[in-house]
């Protein structure tokens, strides 16, 4: 099997971990095995929420138990990344520590994104947990919407496309201007850029030519 993706339309608020709540998705289609009323079906927010999903029968709105698997129940914006799928999918979790001998080995999560849209409410959503990396690719003026970012949250972003790659937060802040506002990677000099948060909500960017 493998994970399905989709991005929440509305803010989800925070809540206590183990507290029992209803999320809207986009779109939902309940895993193949999967059976309504049973902990069989987890999801996970870009910024690294788990959910245990516990009832479908409405969806695309769920039932769910906050803050599973360990993970903190905060408050999400509108268009911010979902995944989910199985709690036996062999892809959970995403970028596990591993160790081999005695020197630890972290595994970077990557996407490949098809860049879409020509505003910040289109454009493609980016699912893949920070750090990661974002290998993007389409025409020359679409884009990505990055989650609203918590502090520690990094992503580096490479301009595959055709000409030059917009990128947004729609609800957050990148260099300190309103997420609305592309900032523009190109195909030639600022191939891609690395952005981070050490403000939450706030994204900051070091262009570089990855």
């Amino acid at each position: 099997m493998s994970l399905s993706t989709t991005y929440i339309p509305g803010a989800v608020s925070a809540s206590p971990a183990g507290a029992l709540s209803t999320i809207v998705v986009n779109a939902y289609s309940r895993p193949t095995g999967a059976r309504n009323g049973g902990p069989q079906v987890m999801g996970r927010f870009a910024t690294g929420e788990f959910v245990l999903v516990t009832d479908d029968s409405l969806s695309p709105t769920l039932q769910v138990v906050r803050g599973f698997n360990g993970s903190r129940a905060v408050a999400h914006s509108a268009r911010e990344g979902f995944q989910y799928g199985l709690v036996s999918d062999t892809t959970w979790p995403a970028a596990a520590p591993q160790v081999v001998q005695v020197a630890p080995v972290t595994i970077t999560n990557a996407q490949e994104v098809t860049l879409t849209g020509t505003t910040g409410t289109d454009a493609a959503i980016v699912t893949a947990p920070s750090p990661a990396i974002l290998n993007c690719s389409g025409a020359s003026g679409a884009g990505i919407n990055l989650p609203v970012p918590t502090v520690g949250m990094q992503y580096t972003v490479k301009n595959s496309s055709s000409g030059t790659l917009k990128v947004y937060c729609v609800g957050g802040s990148i260099n300190g201007t309103t997420g609305t506002t592309a900032v523009s990677l190109t195909t030639t000099g600022t191939l891609g850029d690395i952005f981070w948060c050490s403000t939450a909500g706030a994204w900051q960017g070091a262009p570089t030519s990855v």
